[in-house]
Protein backbone atom coordinates (compact mmCIF):
# COMPACT_ATOMS: atom_id res chain seq x y z
CA UNK A 1 0.00 0.00 0.00
CA UNK A 2 1.41 3.17 -0.57
CA UNK A 3 1.83 6.22 1.41
CA UNK A 4 1.89 9.94 0.00
CA UNK A 5 1.84 12.98 1.82
CA UNK A 6 -0.31 15.36 0.18
CA UNK A 7 -0.38 19.45 0.60
CA UNK A 8 -3.67 20.66 1.31
CA UNK A 9 -5.23 21.90 -2.04
CA UNK A 10 -5.21 25.50 -2.24
CA UNK A 11 -8.82 27.27 -2.66
CA UNK A 12 -9.63 28.55 -6.33
CA UNK A 13 -12.05 30.64 -8.01
CA UNK A 14 -15.15 28.29 -9.27
CA UNK A 15 -18.29 28.22 -10.98
CA UNK A 16 -21.21 28.48 -8.54
CA UNK A 17 -23.01 24.84 -8.62
CA UNK A 18 -26.49 24.66 -8.15
CA UNK A 19 -27.67 23.92 -5.16
CA UNK A 20 -28.72 20.60 -5.22
CA UNK A 21 -24.91 19.27 -6.36
CA UNK A 22 -23.33 20.90 -3.95
CA UNK A 23 -20.52 18.99 -2.18
CA UNK A 24 -21.12 18.19 1.99
CA UNK A 25 -17.82 17.33 1.67
CA UNK A 26 -16.68 20.70 0.73
CA UNK A 27 -19.14 22.10 3.92
CA UNK A 28 -17.56 19.86 6.04
CA UNK A 29 -13.82 20.94 5.10
CA UNK A 30 -14.86 24.47 5.59
CA UNK A 31 -15.80 24.25 8.85
CA UNK A 32 -12.99 21.91 10.42
CA UNK A 33 -10.55 24.64 8.41
CA UNK A 34 -12.61 27.40 9.91
CA UNK A 35 -12.25 25.46 13.19
CA UNK A 36 -8.22 24.59 13.28
CA UNK A 37 -7.03 28.02 11.34
CA UNK A 38 -6.47 29.61 14.49
CA UNK A 39 -4.44 27.19 15.73
CA UNK A 40 -2.55 26.51 12.77
CA UNK A 41 -1.37 30.15 12.13
CA UNK A 42 0.27 30.10 15.47
CA UNK A 43 1.66 27.04 14.89
CA UNK A 44 3.58 28.28 11.57
CA UNK A 45 4.57 31.66 12.94
CA UNK A 46 6.96 29.89 15.58
CA UNK A 47 8.17 27.16 13.48
CA UNK A 48 9.45 27.39 9.49
CA UNK A 49 6.32 24.88 9.18
CA UNK A 50 4.20 23.44 6.44
CA UNK A 51 0.92 21.77 6.78
CA UNK A 52 0.27 18.57 5.15
CA UNK A 53 -2.62 15.61 5.10
CA UNK A 54 -2.04 11.99 5.77
CA UNK A 55 -3.52 10.53 3.34
CA UNK A 56 -3.37 6.64 3.87
CA UNK A 57 -2.27 4.08 6.63
CA UNK A 58 1.69 3.35 5.89
CA UNK A 59 2.83 5.01 9.65
CA UNK A 60 -0.10 4.08 11.69
CA UNK A 61 -0.40 3.88 14.47
CA UNK A 62 1.69 7.45 14.78
CA UNK A 63 -0.05 8.46 11.64
CA UNK A 64 -3.29 8.12 10.68
CA UNK A 65 -4.55 8.36 7.21
CA UNK A 66 -8.06 7.87 6.06
CA UNK A 67 -9.98 5.54 8.70
CA UNK A 68 -12.80 4.90 10.68
CA UNK A 69 -12.85 4.98 14.46
CA UNK A 70 -14.56 1.90 15.68
CA UNK A 71 -16.00 1.06 19.34
CA UNK A 72 -16.07 -2.55 19.56
CA UNK A 73 -19.65 -3.75 19.71
CA UNK A 74 -18.56 -6.47 22.32
CA UNK A 75 -15.47 -4.92 24.96
CA UNK A 76 -15.99 -1.67 24.08
CA UNK A 77 -12.63 -0.99 22.90
CA UNK A 78 -11.64 1.81 20.58
CA UNK A 79 -9.84 1.02 17.38
CA UNK A 80 -9.01 2.28 13.74
CA UNK A 81 -9.42 0.61 10.71
CA UNK A 82 -8.07 1.51 7.49
CA UNK A 83 -10.50 3.36 4.78
CA UNK A 84 -8.11 4.61 2.13
CA UNK A 85 -9.60 1.76 -0.20
CA UNK A 86 -13.01 4.48 -0.05
CA UNK A 87 -13.52 6.37 -3.00
CA UNK A 88 -14.81 9.99 -2.42
CA UNK A 89 -17.33 11.68 -3.69
CA UNK A 90 -18.30 7.98 -5.85
CA UNK A 91 -22.08 6.97 -5.48
CA UNK A 92 -22.28 3.16 -6.24
CA UNK A 93 -24.77 0.49 -5.04
CA UNK A 94 -23.62 -1.33 -3.13
CA UNK A 95 -21.27 1.54 -1.94
CA UNK A 96 -18.06 1.02 -1.43
CA UNK A 97 -17.43 1.73 1.83
CA UNK A 98 -15.45 -0.30 4.71
CA UNK A 99 -18.25 -2.78 5.87
CA UNK A 100 -16.66 -5.11 8.83
CA UNK A 101 -13.18 -4.91 10.70
CA UNK A 102 -11.89 -7.42 13.75
CA UNK A 103 -10.67 -5.94 17.07
CA UNK A 104 -7.35 -6.35 18.09
CA UNK A 105 -8.27 -6.78 21.79
CA UNK A 106 -11.19 -9.39 21.78
CA UNK A 107 -11.18 -10.47 18.42
CA UNK A 108 -14.59 -9.41 17.71
CA UNK A 109 -15.73 -9.26 14.22
CA UNK A 110 -17.73 -5.78 14.05
CA UNK A 111 -19.99 -5.61 11.26
CA UNK A 112 -22.29 -2.91 9.35
CA UNK A 113 -19.80 -0.22 9.64
CA UNK A 114 -20.15 0.96 5.90
CA UNK A 115 -22.68 3.42 7.95
CA UNK A 116 -20.54 4.73 10.44
CA UNK A 117 -18.32 8.04 9.46
CA UNK A 118 -14.64 7.91 7.78
CA UNK A 119 -12.31 10.48 8.62
CA UNK A 120 -9.89 12.33 6.89
CA UNK A 121 -6.26 11.44 7.46
CA UNK A 122 -4.12 13.46 10.11
CA UNK A 123 -2.90 16.98 9.55
CA UNK A 124 0.24 17.41 10.43
CA UNK A 125 3.40 20.23 10.65
CA UNK A 126 6.69 19.73 9.01
CA UNK A 127 9.63 21.69 10.18
CA UNK A 128 11.72 22.08 7.11
CA UNK A 129 14.67 24.37 9.01
CA UNK A 130 16.32 21.45 10.09
CA UNK A 131 17.22 20.06 7.40
CA UNK A 132 17.21 23.05 5.16
CA UNK A 133 19.23 25.39 6.95
CA UNK A 134 21.44 23.48 9.36
CA UNK A 135 23.51 26.25 10.19
CA UNK A 136 20.61 27.93 12.14
CA UNK A 137 20.90 27.13 16.11
CA UNK A 138 18.34 24.19 17.17
CA UNK A 139 18.80 22.79 13.81
CA UNK A 140 20.57 19.11 13.40
CA UNK A 141 20.76 16.41 11.16
CA UNK A 142 18.03 13.91 10.44
CA UNK A 143 18.31 11.07 13.09
CA UNK A 144 16.96 7.94 13.48
CA UNK A 145 13.53 7.01 14.40
CA UNK A 146 12.78 11.00 13.02
CA UNK A 147 9.56 11.00 11.02
CA UNK A 148 10.44 12.31 7.80
CA UNK A 149 8.80 14.21 4.47
CA UNK A 150 10.62 13.78 1.70
CA UNK A 151 10.19 13.43 -2.11
CA UNK A 152 9.82 9.72 -3.85
CA UNK A 153 12.88 8.65 -5.64
CA UNK A 154 11.24 7.06 -8.13
CA UNK A 155 8.38 10.17 -8.78
CA UNK A 156 10.03 13.13 -7.10
CA UNK A 157 7.47 15.27 -7.92
CA UNK A 158 5.72 12.89 -4.77
CA UNK A 159 5.63 13.89 -1.41
CA UNK A 160 6.23 10.58 1.31
CA UNK A 161 6.25 10.62 4.82
CA UNK A 162 8.25 7.36 6.64
CA UNK A 163 10.26 6.75 10.00
CA UNK A 164 13.65 7.04 9.48
CA UNK A 165 15.63 3.62 10.13
CA UNK A 166 19.04 3.61 8.70
CA UNK A 167 21.91 6.26 8.11
CA UNK A 168 24.40 7.11 5.75
CA UNK A 169 27.16 4.50 5.37
CA UNK A 170 25.27 1.31 7.72
CA UNK A 171 24.60 -1.94 6.90
CA UNK A 172 21.18 -2.23 8.43
CA UNK A 173 19.30 -5.39 9.06
CA UNK A 174 15.97 -6.57 9.86
CA UNK A 175 15.76 -10.08 11.84
CA UNK A 176 12.41 -10.93 13.79
CA UNK A 177 10.97 -7.67 13.52
CA UNK A 178 14.32 -5.80 14.97
CA UNK A 179 16.17 -3.61 13.61
CA UNK A 180 20.13 -4.13 13.37
CA UNK A 181 23.26 -1.98 12.17
CA UNK A 182 26.83 -2.25 11.78
CA UNK A 183 29.12 0.43 10.39
CA UNK A 184 32.14 -1.71 9.43
CA UNK A 185 31.80 -5.63 8.30
CA UNK A 186 34.48 -6.80 10.86
CA UNK A 187 31.52 -5.60 13.57
CA UNK A 188 28.81 -7.36 14.77
CA UNK A 189 25.20 -6.11 14.60
CA UNK A 190 23.92 -4.14 17.12
CA UNK A 191 19.88 -3.70 17.84
CA UNK A 192 18.69 -0.39 17.69
CA UNK A 193 17.04 1.30 20.97
CA UNK A 194 14.41 3.13 20.34
CA UNK A 195 14.59 6.17 22.85
CA UNK A 196 11.58 5.78 25.57
CA UNK A 197 9.34 8.78 24.61
CA UNK A 198 9.14 6.57 20.72
CA UNK A 199 9.09 3.94 22.41
CA UNK A 200 5.50 4.13 24.19
CA UNK A 201 4.51 6.43 21.32
CA UNK A 202 4.78 3.27 18.89
CA UNK A 203 3.54 0.90 21.21
CA UNK A 204 0.63 -1.52 20.09
CA UNK A 205 -2.06 -2.74 21.99
CA UNK A 206 -2.68 -6.73 22.55
CA UNK A 207 -4.76 -7.13 25.51
CA UNK A 208 -6.74 -4.26 27.87
CA UNK A 209 -8.37 -5.97 30.69
CA UNK A 210 -10.66 -2.90 31.58
CA UNK A 211 -12.41 -4.00 28.19
CA UNK A 212 -13.71 -7.25 28.72
CA UNK A 213 -16.67 -9.04 25.83
CA UNK A 214 -19.60 -9.19 27.20
CA UNK A 215 -20.17 -12.47 25.67
CA UNK A 216 -17.53 -13.88 27.92
CA UNK A 217 -18.53 -12.48 31.11
CA UNK A 218 -20.00 -15.68 32.09
CA UNK A 219 -17.02 -17.93 30.51
CA UNK A 220 -14.11 -18.25 33.08
CA UNK A 221 -12.30 -20.24 30.87
CA UNK A 222 -11.92 -17.43 28.56
CA UNK A 223 -10.15 -15.24 31.11
CA UNK A 224 -6.93 -14.16 30.27
CA UNK A 225 -5.62 -13.19 33.24
CA UNK A 226 -5.71 -16.20 36.02
CA UNK A 227 -4.68 -16.12 39.74
CA UNK A 228 -2.57 -18.93 41.55
CA UNK A 229 -1.54 -19.42 44.68
CA UNK A 230 -3.61 -16.85 46.47
CA UNK A 231 -4.52 -14.43 43.95
CA UNK A 232 -8.25 -14.14 43.75
CA UNK A 233 -10.62 -11.81 41.47
CA UNK A 234 -12.71 -10.32 43.98
CA UNK A 235 -13.97 -8.07 41.06
CA UNK A 236 -14.07 -8.09 37.78
CA UNK A 237 -10.73 -7.13 36.65
CA UNK A 238 -9.70 -6.43 40.26
CA UNK A 239 -7.36 -9.30 41.80
CA UNK A 240 -6.24 -9.69 45.11
CA UNK A 241 -3.28 -11.21 46.76
CA UNK A 242 -4.09 -12.84 50.49
CA UNK A 243 -2.13 -12.17 53.00
CA UNK A 244 0.35 -14.67 54.45
CA UNK A 245 0.42 -16.57 50.98
CA UNK A 246 3.03 -16.46 48.02
CA UNK A 247 0.52 -15.26 45.24
CA UNK A 248 1.36 -15.02 41.13
CA UNK A 249 -1.07 -13.91 38.38
CA UNK A 250 -0.40 -14.79 34.52
CA UNK A 251 -1.60 -13.77 31.35
CA UNK A 252 -2.49 -16.28 28.74
CA UNK A 253 -2.91 -15.11 25.22
CA UNK A 254 -6.36 -16.95 24.68
CA UNK A 255 -8.47 -15.44 21.49
CA UNK A 256 -11.59 -17.36 19.94
CA UNK A 257 -11.19 -17.44 15.95
CA UNK A 258 -14.36 -16.77 13.76
CA UNK A 259 -16.03 -20.33 14.79
CA UNK A 260 -15.73 -19.99 18.34
CA UNK A 261 -16.99 -16.43 18.21
CA UNK A 262 -20.04 -17.70 16.48
CA UNK A 263 -20.88 -20.09 19.09
CA UNK A 264 -20.29 -18.49 22.06
CA UNK A 265 -22.12 -14.85 20.66
CA UNK A 266 -25.23 -17.84 20.44
CA UNK A 267 -24.58 -18.87 23.68
CA UNK A 268 -23.54 -22.04 22.93
CA UNK A 269 -19.62 -23.64 24.15
CA UNK A 270 -17.48 -23.80 21.38
CA UNK A 271 -16.62 -27.72 19.94
CA UNK A 272 -12.81 -26.30 20.24
CA UNK A 273 -11.80 -25.64 23.84
CA UNK A 274 -9.83 -22.33 24.61
CA UNK A 275 -6.23 -22.36 23.67
CA UNK A 276 -3.04 -20.13 24.74
CA UNK A 277 -1.20 -19.08 21.77
CA UNK A 278 1.79 -16.79 21.12
CA UNK A 279 1.71 -12.92 20.77
CA UNK A 280 2.14 -11.64 17.11
CA UNK A 281 2.11 -8.44 15.24
CA UNK A 282 -1.54 -8.66 15.10
CA UNK A 283 -3.18 -5.18 14.47
CA UNK A 284 -7.20 -3.78 13.69
CA UNK A 285 -6.04 -1.56 11.24
CA UNK A 286 -5.17 -3.96 8.20
CA UNK A 287 -8.87 -5.74 9.07
CA UNK A 288 -10.97 -3.52 7.10
CA UNK A 289 -13.39 -5.27 4.64
CA UNK A 290 -15.36 -3.44 1.65
CA UNK A 291 -19.12 -4.07 1.41
CA UNK A 292 -19.80 -6.88 -1.18
CA UNK A 293 -16.18 -8.37 -0.92
CA UNK A 294 -15.60 -11.74 0.57
CA UNK A 295 -14.43 -11.67 4.09
CA UNK A 296 -11.01 -13.38 3.17
CA UNK A 297 -9.04 -14.76 6.33
CA UNK A 298 -6.43 -13.63 4.68
CA UNK A 299 -6.45 -9.89 4.69
CA UNK A 300 -8.00 -9.89 8.18
CA UNK A 301 -6.28 -12.78 10.26
CA UNK A 302 -3.25 -13.60 8.44
CA UNK A 303 -0.78 -11.55 10.60
CA UNK A 304 1.49 -14.21 12.03
CA UNK A 305 4.35 -12.98 13.11
CA UNK A 306 5.53 -13.64 16.84
CA UNK A 307 6.76 -10.47 18.98
CA UNK A 308 8.36 -11.20 22.25
CA UNK A 309 8.86 -7.35 22.72
CA UNK A 310 6.29 -7.13 25.65
CA UNK A 311 4.86 -4.49 28.02
CA UNK A 312 2.48 -4.71 31.01
CA UNK A 313 0.76 -2.20 32.78
CA UNK A 314 -1.51 -1.90 35.88
CA UNK A 315 -2.74 -0.33 39.00
CA UNK A 316 -0.97 -1.33 42.32
CA UNK A 317 -2.36 -0.77 45.88
CA UNK A 318 -1.07 -2.65 49.17
CA UNK A 319 -2.18 -2.49 52.79
CA UNK A 320 1.62 -2.61 54.78
CA UNK A 321 5.35 -2.20 53.01
CA UNK A 322 6.22 -5.56 54.39
CA UNK A 323 6.27 -7.89 51.46
CA UNK A 324 8.29 -8.09 47.50
CA UNK A 325 6.48 -7.51 44.33
CA UNK A 326 7.98 -9.13 41.27
CA UNK A 327 6.63 -8.23 37.52
CA UNK A 328 8.18 -10.79 34.79
CA UNK A 329 8.17 -10.83 31.14
CA UNK A 330 9.18 -13.83 29.13
CA UNK A 331 10.66 -13.42 25.75
CA UNK A 332 12.15 -17.10 24.07
CA UNK A 333 12.03 -18.68 27.29
CA UNK A 334 14.46 -16.06 29.15
CA UNK A 335 12.82 -14.25 32.48
CA UNK A 336 12.99 -10.72 32.23
CA UNK A 337 12.45 -9.30 35.44
CA UNK A 338 11.26 -6.33 37.37
CA UNK A 339 11.55 -7.03 41.51
CA UNK A 340 10.59 -4.27 43.62
CA UNK A 341 11.23 -4.90 47.79
CA UNK A 342 8.84 -2.64 49.73
CA UNK A 343 10.32 -3.54 52.73
CA UNK A 344 12.65 -1.59 52.12
CA UNK A 345 11.83 0.40 48.67
CA UNK A 346 14.81 -1.61 46.85
CA UNK A 347 14.01 -1.97 43.37
CA UNK A 348 16.30 -3.89 40.40
CA UNK A 349 16.18 -5.40 36.67
CA UNK A 350 17.25 -8.28 35.81
CA UNK A 351 17.71 -10.48 32.37
CA UNK A 352 17.81 -14.34 32.73
CA UNK A 353 20.27 -15.08 35.86
CA UNK A 354 21.75 -11.54 35.19
CA UNK A 355 21.58 -8.41 37.39
CA UNK A 356 21.27 -5.45 35.24
CA UNK A 357 23.32 -2.84 37.46
CA UNK A 358 23.01 -1.17 40.28
CA UNK A 359 19.77 -1.72 42.19
CA UNK A 360 17.97 1.85 42.81
CA UNK A 361 15.45 3.40 45.90
CA UNK A 362 11.99 3.95 45.29
CA UNK A 363 9.35 4.98 47.79
CA UNK A 364 5.82 3.54 47.03
CA UNK A 365 3.31 4.77 49.57
CA UNK A 366 0.95 1.91 51.29
CA UNK A 367 -2.79 2.82 50.65
CA UNK A 368 -2.13 4.44 47.54
CA UNK A 369 -2.77 3.34 44.11
CA UNK A 370 0.52 3.74 42.05
CA UNK A 371 0.62 2.75 38.25
CA UNK A 372 3.65 0.46 37.13
CA UNK A 373 4.73 -0.26 33.91
CA UNK A 374 7.77 -2.59 33.01
CA UNK A 375 8.75 -3.12 29.28
CA UNK A 376 11.04 -5.60 27.75
CA UNK A 377 11.85 -3.91 24.21
CA UNK A 378 14.74 -3.99 21.83
CA UNK A 379 16.91 -5.80 24.97
CA UNK A 380 16.56 -3.10 26.80
CA UNK A 381 14.26 -3.51 29.81
CA UNK A 382 12.64 0.00 31.21
CA UNK A 383 10.44 0.84 33.99
CA UNK A 384 7.43 3.51 34.47
CA UNK A 385 6.08 4.06 37.72
CA UNK A 386 3.33 6.98 37.82
CA UNK A 387 4.70 7.83 34.27
CA UNK A 388 8.02 8.69 35.81
CA UNK A 389 11.25 6.82 35.03
CA UNK A 390 12.97 5.61 38.03
CA UNK A 391 15.97 3.85 35.48
CA UNK A 392 15.98 6.08 33.02
CA UNK A 393 15.86 5.18 29.44
CA UNK A 394 16.29 1.75 31.02
CA UNK A 395 19.06 -1.17 31.61
CA UNK A 396 20.43 -2.58 28.44
CA UNK A 397 21.33 -6.58 27.69
CA UNK A 398 23.52 -7.88 25.24
CA UNK A 399 22.59 -10.56 23.16
CA UNK A 400 24.74 -9.49 20.58
CA UNK A 401 26.63 -13.33 18.80
CA UNK A 402 24.05 -15.23 20.30
CA UNK A 403 21.79 -17.51 18.80
CA UNK A 404 17.90 -16.27 18.58
CA UNK A 405 16.07 -18.05 20.55
CA UNK A 406 12.77 -19.58 19.57
CA UNK A 407 9.61 -19.14 21.64
CA UNK A 408 8.64 -22.09 24.18
CA UNK A 409 6.12 -23.32 26.03
CA UNK A 410 6.70 -20.84 28.66
CA UNK A 411 6.01 -17.70 26.10
CA UNK A 412 2.26 -19.06 26.29
CA UNK A 413 1.64 -17.28 29.93
CA UNK A 414 4.86 -14.49 28.46
CA UNK A 415 3.02 -11.74 31.69
CA UNK A 416 3.76 -12.71 35.37
CA UNK A 417 3.02 -10.89 38.14
CA UNK A 418 3.84 -12.39 41.74
CA UNK A 419 3.25 -10.80 45.22
CA UNK A 420 5.66 -12.69 47.93
CA UNK A 421 6.34 -12.25 51.78
CA UNK A 422 2.84 -12.32 53.18
CA UNK A 423 1.43 -8.82 51.47
CA UNK A 424 -1.87 -7.91 51.27
CA UNK A 425 -1.99 -6.30 47.48
CA UNK A 426 -4.90 -5.66 44.98
CA UNK A 427 -3.65 -5.66 40.75
CA UNK A 428 -6.12 -4.15 38.26
CA UNK A 429 -6.36 -2.05 35.59
CA UNK A 430 -4.41 -4.99 33.55
CA UNK A 431 -2.53 -4.18 30.05
CA UNK A 432 -0.42 -5.93 27.65
CA UNK A 433 1.36 -4.06 24.67
CA UNK A 434 3.35 -5.05 22.14
CA UNK A 435 6.47 -3.39 20.04
CA UNK A 436 6.07 -2.53 16.53
CA UNK A 437 7.33 -6.03 14.00
CA UNK A 438 9.18 -4.49 11.33
CA UNK A 439 8.64 -7.22 8.32
CA UNK A 440 11.62 -8.09 5.87
CA UNK A 441 9.11 -7.65 2.84
CA UNK A 442 5.87 -5.50 2.82
CA UNK A 443 2.97 -7.79 2.06
CA UNK A 444 4.59 -10.98 2.37
CA UNK A 445 4.77 -13.65 5.32
CA UNK A 446 8.49 -13.57 6.69
CA UNK A 447 7.95 -17.03 7.87
CA UNK A 448 6.72 -18.44 4.13
CA UNK A 449 8.91 -21.52 3.61
CA UNK A 450 9.20 -21.99 7.21
CA UNK A 451 6.23 -23.71 7.81
CA UNK A 452 6.98 -27.05 8.06
CA UNK A 453 4.04 -28.45 6.04
CA UNK A 454 1.54 -26.73 8.02
CA UNK A 455 0.94 -23.44 6.15
CA UNK A 456 -2.17 -22.44 8.05
CA UNK A 457 -5.28 -22.30 5.71
CA UNK A 458 -7.53 -20.55 7.90
CA UNK A 459 -7.68 -18.54 11.77
CA UNK A 460 -7.97 -21.93 13.29
CA UNK A 461 -5.08 -23.36 12.02
CA UNK A 462 -3.10 -20.34 12.49
CA UNK A 463 -4.32 -20.63 16.34
CA UNK A 464 -3.39 -24.11 16.48
CA UNK A 465 -0.13 -23.52 15.03
CA UNK A 466 1.04 -20.85 17.10
CA UNK A 467 -0.36 -22.64 20.63
CA UNK A 468 1.80 -25.92 19.96
CA UNK A 469 4.81 -25.65 21.50
CA UNK A 470 6.15 -28.65 19.34
CA UNK A 471 6.30 -26.58 16.05
CA UNK A 472 8.11 -23.63 17.93
CA UNK A 473 11.62 -24.34 16.75
CA UNK A 474 10.97 -23.51 13.17
CA UNK A 475 10.77 -19.75 14.32
CA UNK A 476 14.29 -19.66 15.58
CA UNK A 477 15.46 -20.36 11.72
CA UNK A 478 14.52 -17.06 10.10
CA UNK A 479 17.23 -15.61 8.01
CA UNK A 480 17.99 -12.12 7.97
CA UNK A 481 17.55 -9.47 5.27
CA UNK A 482 20.26 -6.90 4.92
CA UNK A 483 20.49 -3.35 3.09
CA UNK A 484 23.67 -1.61 2.12
CA UNK A 485 23.08 2.12 2.59
CA UNK A 486 26.16 4.47 1.35
CA UNK A 487 26.99 7.67 2.04
CA UNK A 488 24.57 10.40 2.01
CA UNK A 489 21.53 8.15 1.99
CA UNK A 490 18.87 7.33 3.80
CA UNK A 491 16.61 4.19 4.46
CA UNK A 492 13.25 4.88 4.93
CA UNK A 493 10.28 2.56 6.66
CA UNK A 494 6.51 2.91 7.63
CA UNK A 495 5.34 1.68 10.88
CA UNK A 496 2.32 -0.25 9.89
CA UNK A 497 5.48 -2.20 8.11
CA UNK A 498 3.22 -5.14 6.58
CA UNK A 499 1.27 -2.73 4.69
CA UNK A 500 4.35 0.07 3.89
CA UNK A 501 5.17 1.34 0.52
CA UNK A 502 8.44 1.82 1.15
CA UNK A 503 12.41 1.54 1.06
CA UNK A 504 11.89 -2.65 1.31
CA UNK A 505 10.37 -2.72 -1.86
CA UNK A 506 10.91 0.07 -4.15
CA UNK A 507 12.43 0.21 -7.66
CA UNK A 508 14.68 2.58 -9.52
CA UNK A 509 12.36 4.24 -12.40
CA UNK A 510 14.53 6.81 -11.82
CA UNK A 511 17.80 5.39 -13.55
CA UNK A 512 17.59 4.48 -17.40
CA UNK A 513 18.52 1.15 -17.98
CA UNK A 514 20.79 2.64 -21.06
CA UNK A 515 22.21 5.18 -19.58
CA UNK A 516 21.74 5.29 -15.63
CA UNK A 517 23.85 8.92 -15.47
CA UNK A 518 20.97 10.31 -17.87
CA UNK A 519 18.12 9.69 -15.65
CA UNK A 520 16.30 11.32 -12.93
CA UNK A 521 19.07 10.81 -10.06
CA UNK A 522 22.38 10.54 -11.79
CA UNK A 523 24.10 8.57 -8.31
CA UNK A 524 23.14 5.37 -8.93
CA UNK A 525 21.17 4.61 -5.89
CA UNK A 526 20.29 1.32 -4.35
CA UNK A 527 16.41 1.16 -4.75
CA UNK A 528 15.94 1.87 -0.91
CA UNK A 529 17.81 4.34 -0.40
CA UNK A 530 16.86 8.03 -0.17
CA UNK A 531 19.13 10.94 -1.08
CA UNK A 532 19.54 13.42 1.01
CA UNK A 533 18.67 16.01 -1.67
CA UNK A 534 15.38 14.43 -1.36
CA UNK A 535 14.65 14.95 2.13
CA UNK A 536 11.68 17.65 3.05
CA UNK A 537 11.62 18.27 7.07
CA UNK A 538 10.81 16.06 9.88
CA UNK A 539 7.20 16.28 10.92
CA UNK A 540 6.86 17.49 14.70
CA UNK A 541 3.07 17.94 15.04
CA UNK A 542 -0.46 16.50 14.56
CA UNK A 543 -2.57 19.71 14.86
CA UNK A 544 -5.81 18.83 13.49
CA UNK A 545 -6.68 14.89 13.44
CA UNK A 546 -10.45 14.78 12.80
CA UNK A 547 -13.40 16.35 14.41
CA UNK A 548 -14.71 14.24 17.51
CA UNK A 549 -18.51 13.68 17.11
CA UNK A 550 -20.11 13.73 20.49
CA UNK A 551 -24.09 14.16 22.15
CA UNK A 552 -26.93 13.66 19.70
CA UNK A 553 -26.04 12.31 16.32
CA UNK A 554 -26.93 14.77 13.43
CA UNK A 555 -25.79 13.60 9.94
CA UNK A 556 -24.92 15.82 7.45
CA UNK A 557 -23.42 13.67 4.59
CA UNK A 558 -22.40 9.88 4.92
CA UNK A 559 -18.92 10.85 6.58
CA UNK A 560 -19.93 14.30 8.40
CA UNK A 561 -21.31 14.24 11.72
CA UNK A 562 -22.43 17.75 13.76
CA UNK A 563 -21.61 18.70 16.82
CA UNK A 564 -17.96 17.55 17.06
CA UNK A 565 -15.49 18.83 19.15
CA UNK A 566 -11.85 18.84 18.06
CA UNK A 567 -10.01 15.80 18.93
CA UNK A 568 -7.13 17.36 21.99
CA UNK A 569 -6.35 14.10 22.95
CA UNK A 570 -4.49 13.40 19.44
CA UNK A 571 -2.95 16.82 18.87
CA UNK A 572 0.36 15.76 20.28
CA UNK A 573 4.09 15.82 19.09
CA UNK A 574 5.22 13.57 16.94
CA UNK A 575 7.43 10.60 17.85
Amino acid sequence: MSRTVTRPEPKTNVSPKPVAATSKESWRDTVEQIVVAFILAILIRAFDAEAFVIPTGSMAPTLMGHHKEVACPQCGFVYTVNAAEEPEGVRRKPPLRVDSSVCVNCRWTATGLAEQPSFKGDRILVSKFPFELPFLPGARPPERWDVVVFRYPEEPETNYIKRLVGLPGELLRIHYGDILTRAAEAEPFTIRRKPTAHQRAMQMNVNDDRHRPTALAQRPEWTRWKGEKGFSETSPGTFQAEEKADSELRYRHLIPDPDQWSELAAGQTPAKSPKASLITDFYSYNTGILAGSPRNWDSSWRQPHWVGDLTTSFDLKFDDPKGIVEVELIEGGVSNRCTIDLSDGIVSLSHGNATLGEPIDLDLKAGQTSRIEFANVDNRLTLWVNGSLPFGEGRTYDDEGKERPAPTAEDLSPVRIRVRGGMRAAVSGLAVSRDIYYTQVPGEVDYNGLWEGREPRNASDLIDILSDQTHFAWLGTLEPRDYKIGPDRFMMMGDNSPRSKDGRQWGTRDQLEEDQTNGWDPSIRESWEVPRSLLIGKAFFIYWPHGKPFGPEIRVGSDWRVPFRPYFERMTLIR
